[in-house]
């Protein structure tokens, strides 16, 4: 990996304990929020179970989480464009009330097509802040810090997961899933409360001439792509470039088909298409090649728990190093060893080529990871394409997470340890794909 320029002492990365000292209240309040909001949510997990309790049958219940699914796809997508019209701190608010309506749905009706409706709802919504809140964070962040800020972020939400399946479990077992779903709509109303309450009505709305703002992509890679030096020595051109770049940041109807002319940050989301893809077959595949292979669950639960330890006691101390690197070669590198690191799982050996495809595949995550949910409020060209952007990196995510299950176990059911080949091919074109797309960007 390769160093980027040494920045102004004043704009240098910093650790985590520097950058939030110095983060404004708002986005304190928010990253509290978002682990919060993650400790609380209990939908996805119990779902299954909770139709099955129900008498329905586990393709029905399937079905219906299917139907939450797509909606998270639809919710994730639509909540970055809602957000460069009405801001984040609208959709925020909007999204956790519905959402906690629509989760306190699903313990209030019985029948097959009104939970289908209501899974879908409660997917859509829960997903919709999602866009919102990180275009909030990164329009409260100074650029420089954007990187450590999203570790910080992360961190939450590893807790919030790891958290909360356990006071799921125990709210399951000590009362019913009903409570389960109502204490995950109370908390979706809370954050909304919060929200609404503590940030302040226009946080993180930065003005036009703001020099923290995104510039032009090109603009803003070391060296070689710098401003017109025509515009540069003319003061004319310069003020009319400034007032071009003013009414471009007050559009609010800045369109996808304007990201979509980013075809190197068109390299970016396909990259992490095929990552999600990947990563997701540790949930889908990973325990039935445990199962297979005659091992104990125990062994599963215990790499799923390495992996989930590791993120939450390394990624942000190693996250201070690692902003220091290009940007470039962070994504790329991390998304190489993650899908080389679970192609190791297909290895025909003792189950500790179980640990270790886990740990390589957990380094691949903490060193790519933080980079990568802060790059689409960076390489936005206006602020006003930012919530779009981001919202373009959560919906590619989101389908790899949806499509890659079935992708998963049909390779394992008809051709075996294919499956893990695969991942590691995944992981081959990912870095490539990220090499060629994520661009150096300086933080300005």
């Amino acid at each position: 990996m390769t160093g980027t320029p040494q920045a102004p002492a004043d704009e240098a990365p910093a650790g985590v304990i520097r950058t939030l000292r110095e983060l404004p209240r708002p986005a304190i309040v928010l990253l509290f929020g978002i682990a919060l909001n993650r400790m609380g949510s209990f939908v996805a997990l119990f779902l299954v179970l909770y139709l099955t309790g129900l008498g329905y049958s586990p393709a029905q219940a399937g079905f219906v989480l299917t139907g939450f699914g797509v909606g998270s796809i639809v919710g994730t997508f639509v909540g970055g464009s809602v957000t460069g019209r009405f801001g984040a701190r609208v959709v925020i608010v909007w999204s956790m009330l519905l959402c906690g309506l629509s989760t306190a749905g699903l313990a209030a009706v019985t029948a097959l097509v009104p939970l289908l409706i209501v899974g879908f709802a409660a997917g859509a919504f829960g997903q919709m802040y999602r866009p919102a809140a990180a275009t909030m964070l990164a329009e409260l962040t100074p650029p420089q810090r954007l990187v450590m800020t999203s570790a910080a972020g992360r961190f939450g939400l590893n807790l919030g997961a790891a958290v909360g399946p356990l006071l799921g479990v125990w709210l399951a077992a000590a009362y019913s899933y009903q409570v389960v779903f109502a204490v995950n709509a109370v908390v979706d109303l809370l954050f909304a409360l919060v929200v609404l309450l503590v940030i302040p009505a226009g946080a993180g709305h930065r003005a036009p001439e703001d020099p923290a703002a995104p510039e032009d992509p090109a603009a803003r890679e070391d060296p070689a792509a710098r401003e017109d030096p025509a515009a540069r020595e003319d003061p004319a051109a310069r003020e009319d470039t400034a007032d071009r770049e003013d009414t471009a940041d007050r559009e609010d109807t800045a369109r996808y088909r304007d990201l979509l002319r980013d075809r190197r940050f068109l390299l970016f989301l396909a990259g992490m298409f095929i990552t999600a893809v990947a990563e997701v077959q540790y949930q889908s595949t990973l325990p039935l090649e445990v199962q297979q292979r005659g091992y104990p669950t125990a062994l599963y639960g215990a790499v799923v728990a390495l992996n989930g330890a590791l993120v939450i006691l390394v990624e942000l101390p190693l996250t201070t190093l690692i902003q220091r690197f290009s940007m470039r070669a962070t994504v790329a590198a991390g998304c190489l060893l993650l899908g080389v690191g679970l192609g190791l799982f297909g290895l025909p050996f003792g189950p500790w080529v179980f640990i270790l495809g886990a740990v390589v595949w957990t380094l691949g995550e903490i060193i790519s990871a933080p980079s990568i949910g802060a790059y689409p409020a960076l390489a936005a060209p206006t602020p006003a394409l930012r919530s779009r952007y981001i919202g373009a990196l959560s919906t590619c995510q989101t389908a790899g997470w949806a499509v890659g299950p079935s992708v998963g176990t049909a390779l394992f059911e008809y051709v075996g340890g294919a499956v893990w080949l695969m991942c590691a091919g995944l992981g081959v074109l990912a870095y490539l794909g990220m090499r060629a797309g994520v661009r150096d960007l300086v933080p300005r």
